[in-house]
Parts: structure tokens; sequence; C-alpha cells
């Protein structure tokens, strides 16, 4: 960020030549450091550390200071502290760097300073003889203006306008503060506001997002929680989830994790739409129209760790329509909201399996903000889904859906279902007293919860009766699980080394009658090959023997 600051100039000229402690330097040495908040301090209220080296008459030298913590800000001054050369931008990535030919064999001074009062961090700064290759790319992103800092523990008041910078993607107003913080530190972030939809994002000294939220203080609050890794400072961004949107906020930072809204439930008066993931605007859908999308790791986080991703539509007052969203990859999660609802509408399985739907008569037009989430365990789930919106009303699951029959392999993923139609993914059958030669391909599902295809296949079942289910293959570690009706995952419905020699054997008794799925999978990522899938009727003996394939 290009700074003009001559009031820097005259701070230093009535610098005594003892205020601050000088540290050596030779020219061809590079030293580390960090801006603290018990540094010296310019007049514009920005933190230096003072170096000192000797030079001659016409040397030519280059100084550099780079930072990933703050924008760097270098000055060079004579023994009396006389300014002589300065520079913000000069380097790479909002790195300092001038180059300057002495004009006396004298001690001269370098000041390591941040372009901001507040900012705070590490720094490296090298002293080279001669003048160094001219950057490719001078210009300074990441980096921006500061409003000032906030420490754990305190409490701010402040205020959003027009005079504040917009984010470029969704014209919204934010303002920067510097918060200090220790390694292994969990804190809550709280942005509160009666004037607009607040949101509030956390990001490390060059923006890279680490969290974000949007109502998880309840109403139309945010809150966040986070726990650092390391000592570096954190920016924390204080914005709204609508454009144009100003006026007062209270900004808070607590020590230790305080409980969050998971899904919050916001009615902001005038609140234009929901901020939508990455900044981006939201994507529209019609009443009539499916579309196909994916949740990543680049979505949105929700304080429960779920990602989400935005989509709105417009409805028809008075009359009936139905929202459903299904996937084969993760446990989906439906949210609505809209200005004049009461209350946010969440399903989990309302819908067939353990698909999401909301069939209701909308009072307005909207728009409303369609939400494509997650079960909050296993954390973090990606994968491909459909969403739909139909004319007319459909039946919904009220008290949950005992057709869907989550996987609790690892971290608990759904179970696959077998896709219709032919191919390599096409349907499979078995019966009791049955052994069926197949092949798990890349065509079949992969569960992106662990990367791992999944073929199911369907197996009559009758209460009460008990099976042994055998996987083995040369190609790779077998893994199967077993769902259907009155099965509920865990354990017992699972297995992987029990066959002996890295092969799966799992005996279970069925708890109802009717169709089930035995899922053919693998133990390691990306696994295919050939297997022999069989079902006999009663118990067989585990095998204790640890897998010890070395493929």
């Amino acid at each position: 960020m290009s700074v003009i600051r001559p009031v820097v100039a005259a701070a230093l000229v009535a610098l005594p030549l003892a205020a601050a402690a000088q540290t050596p330097i030779r020219i061809g040495q590079t030293v580390t450091g960090r801006l603290t908040v018990t540094d010296q301090r310019f007049s514009d209220s920005s933190r230096y550390k003072m170096y000192a080296f000797a030079g001659n008459r016409g040397d030519t030298i280059t100084a550099d200071l780079a930072s990933d913590d703050f924008d760097a800000n270098l000055l060079l001054a004579d023994g009396s502290g006389n300014t002589m050369a300065r520079n913000d931008d000069g380097g790479e990535n909002c790195n300092a760097r001038l180059t300057y030919v002495l004009r006396d064999a004298a001690n001269y001074r370098l000041y390591a300073n941040s372009s901001a009062g507040a900012e705070l961090g590490e720094y490296r700064l090298t002293l080279s003889r001669g003048r160094l290759r001219a950057p490719a790319d001078s210009t300074c992103r990441g980096f921006g203006r500061v409003t000032g800092m906030i420490r754990v523990g305190q409490t701010v008041t402040g205020t959003l306008s027009a005079d504040d910078p917009k984010l470029p993607g969704d014209s919204t107003y934010y303002e920067r503060w510097i918060l200090p913080v220790n390694a292994n530190q969990s804190f809550t972030v709280d942005l509160e506001s009666s004037d607009f939809d607040a949101y509030v994002m956390l990001t490390r000294g060059r923006g890279d997002k680490l969290v974000d939220n949007d109502d998880g203080g309840g109403g139309c609050n945010a809150r966040l929680v986070y726990t650092t890794r390391d000592d570096h400072p954190l920016r924390i961004f204080v914005n709204t989830a609508s454009k144009n949107q100003s006026g007062s906020y209270t900004l808070r930072v607590s020590e230790g994790e305080s409980p969050t809204e998971p899904k919050g439930n916001c009615r902001f008066t005038g609140a234009a739409a929901a901020r939508p993931a990455a900044g981006g605007p939201a994507t529209a859908i019609r009443v009539g129209e499916t579309v196909n999308g994916s949740l990543t790791s680049a979505d949105s986080l929700y304080p429960d760790n779920t990602y989400f991703k935005f989509y709105q539509f417009t409805a028809t007052a008075g009359r009936p329509v139905t929202i459903d969203l299904a996937s084969d990859d993760f446990d989906p999660v439906l949210i609505v909201r809209g200005d004049d609802l009461d209350e946010s509408i969440i399903d989990d399985d309302g819908g067939p399996g353990c698909s999401a739907r909301v069939s209701r008569t909308f009072p307005g037009r909207g728009p409303y903000r369609l939400l494509v989430n997650t079960t909050s365990s296993p954390e973090r789930q990606t994968g491909r889904f459909t969403l739909s919106i139909t004319d007319g009303s459909k039946p919904v699951q009220q008290s949950g859906n005992t057709d869907c029959q989550a996987r609790s392999r690892g971290a608990g993923a759904a179970a696959p279902t077998a896709p219709a139609g032919g191919g390599g993914t096409g349907s499979h059958a078995i019966a009791i007293g049955q052994t069926q030669e197949g092949s798990l391909s890349t065509n079949d599902v992969l569960l992106t919860s662990d990367s791992t295809y999944a073929q199911p296949w369907t197996i009559q079942g009758r209460a009460g009766q008990t099976v042994t289910i055998d996987l083995e293959s040369d190609a790779f570690d077998a893994y199967l699980f077993l769902r259907g009706p009155g099965v509920s995952g865990g354990r017992d419905f699972q297995d992987d080394d029990s066959g002996g020699n890295c092969n799966a054997r799992l005996t279970a008794t069925f708890p109802q009658n009717g169709e089930y799925e035995i899922v053919v999978n693998t133990a390691g990522k990306y696994a295919t090959g050939q297997f022999s899938l069989s079902v006999t009727s009663g118990s067989k003996a585990k095998s204790v023997a640890r897998c010890s394939r070395s493929s």
C-alpha cells in the first residue's frame, strides 16, 4: 500500500541519537526481527526497530524489508536521524526496497517499519551492496487500510460508513482490525450491530481467510471461534452481509470458546441478501429448474465445521413449491431464509432416503436464500449434489426419515446408493448361498469423505436371519458394510480384516424383512480391482490376524 507520510521525516529529524536501541547490521547481512507492541513509534503511531551500519562514500546499497505479517515500510537516515530515503512497496508483494548511493563515509540508520500504526509481526531485513534487479511486479495486494488494534479481552466500538473501503466482489463496506495472539490460543470474536446485518472474517496478514461467520452470534449478529497455531498477528474484518450497509458496531474478542448458533436465524429489516460464499453473487435457481453442484473445501464454513453454498430463488406468493436437495456424497441439510419468514427453515431428512426437502407456500415473492449444507457429523463433508425446485406440494418426513442410514466408517460418511442404469455403476444383486465375481473401478461411486470407491449389491433379508458376508480381493485391502431397514450403522454392520489376509468378513443378523445393500469398498484410497463376494447362511469365525499385505 503506497503511503505518503511527511510526518515521518519530521519525526526522524527530531529523534535524539539515543532515543531507541540500535542493532548493528553489516552490508551483505540478513537479519530477522519482530515488531511488537512495546517498540518505539513514529509520530503516525507506526512502530519501528532501528539498525545501524557503516558505509563509505560512493557505496551503492540496497535494503530490503519483507514481511507476511504487515505492509513493510523502510527508511534510511544519517547518523543523526535525518531522513535520506524511504520506500513502501518497491519490493515484491508489498515488501519494501530502497537503493541509495551514500554521500559520505559515515554511520547510517535503517528503520524497519510498518505502514499502519497497529501493524505488528515478523520481518526479514537484508542490506546488500550494489543495485539489485527491479522486481517483476511491485503491486501491493493483500494488505490495506487498518482501523486499529484490538486485543483478546477487549471491546471496541466503531462505525462503518461510505468513507470506508468496499470489497470489490460484493460492494460491502469493511474495516480491518489487527489482533495480536499467542500460539495455541482459543478466542471468540463477536460483532454486533443494530444498524446492519453483521458479517465477520478472520484472516492472516496478507488476507488469507481462516474462518468467517454471518449469524453465529444469534439474530443477525456474527460470532466466530478460533484456536491459533502460531503467534503471528491476525486481522479481523468487520463487514456486512449485504451491500452498501453502514452504521455503528461493537467488536469484542473474548478468551476461550463461546457457543455459537450453528445455523443462525437472521431477520434483518431491509437486508438485500445473505452473504454468498466467497463474496460472489448467489446463484439463481428458478421454480421448475434442477441444478447440479459441488460442495468443496473452498466454500464458506459454519461454526459447526460444515460447508455451505448459497442459491436464491423467487417464489409466487400463495403458491406451494417443493425444494429438494440430494447427494450420494454427503448427508444434505437444506436451509431456507427470507426477510418475511418468522425463522429460518432447516431440514435434514425430509425427502427420500437421506435427502432434504422443504415443501411449503411462501408468503411473498422473496427473494429467498437457499443454503446447501451438510450434517455436522462427520465434519467438513464435501461432494456432488442436486438441488431442484418444483411447483406444488410433496410429502415431507416431519420427524426424521428411517430410510436414511448413515455409514459410520471413519468419520461417518453416508453410504452410497446404487445408481440406476447400466455401465460400470449399474445395479448388482446377490442371494444367500451365492458367490459373485466383480470388479471395483473408477466408474463406481467415489466417497469424497475418504477417497475410496464403493459398489452396492442388493440382497433380500428376513428378520432374525443371520448371514456371513465375505469379500476377498488380491487387488485391494477389502472393506465392506451393510445398510438397509433397521440398520443404524456402527461397528456391528461393517468390517475390514476379519476374513484374514486383508479380506473382509461380516456376520450380521437382519433386523427386519426387506431389501438390504452390501457395499463393496476398500480400506485404501482410490483402490480398484477384481473381487469375490459371497453370502452364506449362519455365522463364521473371524480371523484375528493383522493385515500385513504389502500392497
